[in-house]
């Protein structure tokens, strides 16, 4: 029954396209941030510096892409996205340029900026096309699983390129390599019927947008928090992976658990769920923050394989809460900015915990990272906990 919610899912003619433009566009996601990790810190010798890069990047992505969707929201999609088609590959090539030319820290990190600011919102824009695309609520839940699971697949496939793009070439192949998945499929999902026909619904002018929703607002605090938890495992399970001589095994690590999170959220979307989403979000993220504990633990990469996958298990499902509870919260008009939000609040906590977990990992302690990342889970799990009345509600807000 499960496999038949995603067959009448993918049997929208209109959604195919955007959704393979999507998951194409998705696997820098992952495989970028490693591939950045890693050339700053072959040119410069210091994950410190490294952290502070990915950082400046996540940052500069917080910022620009509520701008991006509110822009969406009022212009369409295809204007705001090809904008950024152009821009981002340019940015990125120029962070290789200036790594290799033996740039410093803080010139790397201005092109690193540049290069989260440029990013194309095409997750963002995707979602917000699956209420257009499919009225029925249930079944629109499970098109968010699939999203969800569609996002696990790029984990995987962006962190086994670049780590074989390493192991065989260089961090800079794997850079070059990511902005063609970008540049590819952002001009796919562009290029689209259903992109090009998207309008928005833009509602009264509103200052404060989507965060007028009090839910809004309390899950962008949850998902600052778990995104701090993970900005500091990525680092610390690159600094890890080095440490353990081979820096590449990172990019495996990392796809073990979006394999782990793909095969949970294809499960848990293909059933229907009869619980209000806002009584399951805190459970998912209680589970989240559980499987983490575990990579405290590790002691060399073989234990480090099933503890990733145990840490992966809730992601995708949790995701496909989330964007549920968005589509419910967020206020008629604006919609795309709401995801973006939520993109914003995860990518501002990674540059927290990506900078936080550079200076911890630095000197040979990964495992200082780990708890950073461990630690914040939890607190995100107890914010999702007491959030519980202002989620629990979808007020209509039209």
């Amino acid at each position: 029954m499960g496999g038949e919610r995603y067959k009448s899912i993918l049997a929208i003619r209109d959604a195919r396209q955007p959704v393979i433009g999507a998951v194409i566009d998705r696997v820098p996601i992952a495989g970028m941030s490693l591939a950045m990790i890693l050339l700053v810190r072959l040119e410069t010798g210091s994950f410190a510096i490294a952290g502070v890069v990915e950082a400046a990047f996540a940052i500069a992505t917080a910022i620009s892409l509520p701008i991006q969707g509110r822009l969406i929201d009022r212009l369409g999609q295809t204007p705001i996205l090809s904008a950024a088609l152009v821009l981002n590959p340019l940015a990125l090539i120029g962070l290789i340029l200036a790594a290799e030319s033996g740039a410093g820290a803080v010139p790397l990190a201005a092109i690193g900026a540049a290069c989260g600011a440029t990013q194309a919102a095409t997750g963002s824009a995707m979602r917000t096309l699956w209420s257009t695309l499919i009225p029925d609520a249930s079944l629109r839940q499970s098109a968010y699983a699939l999203d969800a699971v569609s996002l696990e697949v790029a984990f995987i496939a962006g962190p086994l390129v670049t780590a074989a793009l390493v192991a065989v070439d260089s961090p800079t192949a794997a850079v070059l390599a990511n902005v063609g998945f970008a540049t590819v499929g952002t001009l796919t999902f562009v290029l689209s019927r259903a992109s090009r026909a998207w309008s928005g619904h833009a509602g009264p002018a509103s200052v404060a947008g989507p965060l007028r929703s009090r839910g809004i607002v309390a899950l962008l605090l949850i998902e600052v928090a778990f995104g701090v938890s993970l900005g500091a495992m990525e680092i610390s399970i690159t600094a890890f992976a080095t440490e353990e001589g081979s820096s590449s095994a990172a990019g495996v690590l990392i796809a073990v658990q979006a394999a782990a999170s793909l095969a949970a959220g294809l499960w848990y979307g293909s059933k229907h769920q009869g619980a209000p989403a806002a009584e399951r979000y805190p459970r998912i993220c209680l589970l989240l923050a559980l499987g983490l504990v575990p990579l405290l633990f590790t002691t060399s990469i073989a234990e480090a394989v099933p503890l990733m996958a145990i840490s992966g298990f809730a992601l995708a499902p949790s995701g496909t809460v989330l964007y549920t509870l968005i589509d419910a919260l967020a206020p008629r008009g604006t919609a795309t900015e709401a995801f973006t939000w939520i993109v914003t609040s995860i990518s501002g906590g990674a540059a927290i915990g990506s900078a936080l977990g550079g200076v911890l990992v630095t000197g040979g302690h990964p495992h200082r990272g780990l708890v950073a990342c461990v630690a914040a889970a939890a607190v995100a799990a107890a914010i999702a906990y007491l959030a519980r009345p202002v989620l629990r509600p979808a007020p209509s807000t039209a």
